[in-house]
């Protein structure tokens, strides 16, 4: 398998596993070293001011609050979220690692409503064995800088 498609089935299986709530399958996809970011503004800087800004023990604080069952937002709501990802390229490789830009929609369906969530994600992924695991992902919302719905699931 080439890089390209085994990055692109490594992305594809990550959607999968937040799309189906799997906390503890997208856990498993982390290095423990692992940050994850969602910074404000569609081209901010990861650190400076963000909507999430976790390592690794924060995003195990974050799986468990979510496998809890005390997050009402997601609660039953397993099905209720799809995500497309397009536009995966590798922007840099190096040995073990490289940095992975994609573009991805994702649908939400919540009571009455339905919320539509744009934007692009930035992976670093170090190569394990066959596989990867994250080192950090950024995820740049489209519209980050305006008022967000509150974001109880992982984008």
């Amino acid at each position: 398998m080439s890089e390209q498609a085994a990055v692109e089935a490594f992305l594809f299986r990550e959607a999968r596993l937040m799309d189906e709530m799997d906390y503890s399958g997208w856990l498993a996809l982390w290095d423990k070293d692992g940050v994850y970011q969602v910074p404000i503004g569609a081209g901010g800087e990861p650190g400076k001011v963000s909507i999430v800004n976790d390592d690794y023990p924060r995003i195990e604080q974050r799986v468990a609050r979510l496998k809890s069952g005390s997050v009402l937002a997601v609660e039953g709501a397993r099905g209720a979220m799809r995500r497309v990802v397009s536009n995966i390229e590798i922007l840099s490789h190096r040995e073990d690692k490289c940095e992975v830009g994609s573009n991805f929609i994702l649908g939400v369906a919540r009571t009455a409503e339905q919320q539509l969530w744009i934007g692009r994600s930035v992976h670093a992924l170090r190569r394990a064995g066959e596989d990867f695991r994250i080192a950090r992902k950024t995820v740049f919302l489209i519209n980050s800088e305006r008022e967000l719905p509150l974001l109880q699931f992982i984008i």
